[in-house]
């Protein structure tokens, strides 16, 4: 038993490896599971005090089935029928029933044939097991990877429902081989059963209480939300084990495709905080309750047994239920390249598998350290691969730098079309219907502002985004635009003009330290309106190591390899030789001006 300073330390070192395995994931540009499965796993061996066994005890199965209902729950938000047209709910459906029954009895046979001493209810549990997916898992690799459309919809609808779905067929499993009553297919319906009803009482409550909260004290939105999340998981999975996790994502559905109040930019602290948090946490913990020793044990089949699941079992699967479908064949094949598993095999592997060794069942000791090494080469394999698959078939978002900008008058037209004649992909948030027709007319994506809309249709709008311009005459929508994109895209990546220089002009006061000015303070709208009035233009060049000359003020510098440096706060774009330069050229700056048209034209 661990003393309280090795509790201490265990439960502060589980965190800091949690959090500093997804920074790091960040920085490297590389999904966070990758990083977070081998620290746990080298953490477990390297301490006794992260072992969930004896850092949590009695403790740390409660503790998983609330988190993971948690993760479900914010996984359900994301579920708009808004976004899902009846080709895709059809495909969802043919892929959440039929593909994963094909999947459960695939790998069940070839757990069997792989472990030939393994008792056949174990192996048909590892195999339900391993249908699942997960939001864990296949939510950040979407962001990654960022397809577009009907894809994303598909892949994320499937990988949140078959989550509960799995773990329920698990639970029917393990009940079958630990009582030796033999398989009860009724059993899973009466979870189904329980799971929906707790769901549909907890989801009028939850909207009387959101209603009350959203109106008086939208800060408790998220407090009051987790209370009846918890008690919803607490209370299904008392009736029924693992039921929580079925009421937990029908609970979030609910929630997302009510339309009377829209509590999603609060909800959504559950992704930013609480959700990647116990994401963290959960993959430190199971992976360090796996051994070396076990992993040996299971070794080579194991790796033989990843390499099915994903060479044969999921393509047959994709390919059988998405057979007729309205996919493509290049969608339909990244779709059966889209298949990792997550932090809820883990943890029914480490609850089912260990009860069922306990009761001296073949096989069951090696169900933890099978399952572990399916969700870390699936992860791994996955998480590497996905992305460079997706571009090769064709599905991937852009890839590149896309700068959003927030304006349409005719020089924020202008500054569009230079950045995507120097390869800069290019959004913008338009007002007027007029601008927004000059904008699709000289072939750039405009549309309405989405920055007041609902936090999910937002988040889908600036997946793609990388870097916004906010450009409008308004110095006061300019404040509240910068900050709000600020907390979406980052503090680096937001550039706004310069507000006017009175300071009786703004209703609003920005930021005493505001950063991200375009360019300098000088240049403000006004001050570019009259500027252009007066003949100024934004012109390309080639970087020649030399700053402009005659005034022209360098605004924006853009590599041959598509990397972005923006003018901000006085400091110019960093450049160099050979980098495109885009400058605005005043009036007066007729030799730059023609020096710049001569290079632009060269260029072209």
């Amino acid at each position: 038993m661990l003393s309280a300073n090795q509790i201490l330390l265990g439960l502060g070192l589980v965190l800091v490896l949690a959090v500093s395995s997804q920074l790091a994931a960040r920085v490297l540009g590389v999904p966070g599971l990758v990083i977070l499965l081998p620290v746990g796993f080298i953490a477990g061996i390297a301490t006794d005090d992260v072992h969930p066994d004896k850092l949590l005890g009695a403790l740390y199965q409660p503790f998983v089935s609330i988190a993971v209902g948690l993760i479900l729950f914010e996984a359900g938000l994301r579920l708009s029928l808004d976004e899902v047209d009846p080709a895709v709910r059809k495909a969802v459906t043919r892929l959440v029933i039929g593909g994963a029954a094909l999947t459960w009895l695939a790998i069940t046979a070839a757990t069997a044939l792989l472990y030939r001493d393994m008792d056949l209810g174990v192996a048909f549990m590892i195999g339900a097991i391993l249908t699942v997916s997960g939001p864990a898992v296949v939510l950040p690799l979407l962001a990654f990877i960022r397809p577009a459309g009907a894809v994303r919809a598909l892949v994320k609808w499937e990988g949140t429902l078959v989550d509960p779905i799995g773990a329920l067929l698990g639970v029917v499993v393990f009940v079958a081989v630990g009582s030796g009553r033999g398989w009860q297919p009724g059993s899973l319906l009466l979870d189904l059963v329980v799971g929906a009803a707790v769901a549909a009482v907890g989801g009028p409550v939850l909207w009387l209480l959101l209603r009350v909260v959203h109106r008086s004290a939208p800060r408790m939105v998220v407090g009051a939300t987790l209370m009846v999340v918890v008690g919803v998981v607490v209370v299904a999975d008392l009736i029924r084990a693992d039921a929580g996790l079925l009421a937990a994502v029908l609970l979030g559905v609910l929630v997302a495709n009510q339309r009377s109040i829209d509590v999603s930019r609060s909800l959504f602290e559950f992704q930013d905080t609480l959700v990647q948090l116990l994401i963290g946490v959960l993959f430190v913990l199971v992976s360090a309750s796996v051994s070396p020793t076990e992993l040996r044990s299971v070794m080579p089949e194991a790796v033989a047994l990843v390499a099915i699941m994903i060479l044969v079992v999921r393509p047959a699967a994709v390919a059988l239920s998405l057979a007729g479908s309205s996919f493509s064949r290049n969608e339909q094949a990244f779709v059966a390249w889209m298949a990792p598993r997550g932090i809820i095999a883990g943890a029914t592997a480490s609850a089912f598998g260990t009860d069922l060794a306990q009761k001296g069942v073949a096989g069951a000791a090696k169900v933890l350290p099978i399952v572990f090494f399916a969700i870390f080469g699936t992860v791994v394999v996955y998480g590497l691969t996905a992305a460079p698959v997706a571009r090769r078939l064709g599905v991937a978002g852009l890839g590149q730098r896309l700068v959003l900008l927030v304006g349409g008058q005719d020089w924020a037209r202008e500054l569009a079309l230079a950045l995507k004649r120097a390869g800069v992909a290019v959004r913008m948030w338009v007002g007027p219907l007029e601008q927004q027709t000059a904008a699709h007319d000289a072939g750039l994506d405009a549309d309405r502002g989405r920055i007041m809309v609902d936090a999910i249709s937002r988040e889908a709008e600036l997946e793609e985004v990388t870097d916004a311009l906010v450009l409008t005459q308004s110095d006061d929508f300019n404040t509240l635009c910068a900050a709000e994109l600020r907390n979406e895209l980052g503090h680096g990546h937001v550039f706004r003009i310069a507000p006017h220089p009175h300071p009786d002009a703004p209703d609003l006061l920005p930021p005493p330290k505001e950063v991200g000015i375009l360019a300098n303070r000088l240049l403000t709208y006004s001050e570019l309106d009259r500027e252009v009035a007066a003949g100024a233009r934004l012109v390309t060049l080639e970087a020649n190591g030399r700053p402009p000359t005659n005034g022209a003020v360098p605004l924006f510098a853009i590599t041959p390899a598509g990397q972005l440096s923006i003018a901000a706060d006085g400091r110019p774009p960093v450049t160099r030789p050979g980098d495109t330069v885009i400058v605005l050229v005043s009036s007066g700056g007729d030799e730059a001006r023609a020096r710049a048209g001569a290079e632009t034209s060269r260029r072209e």
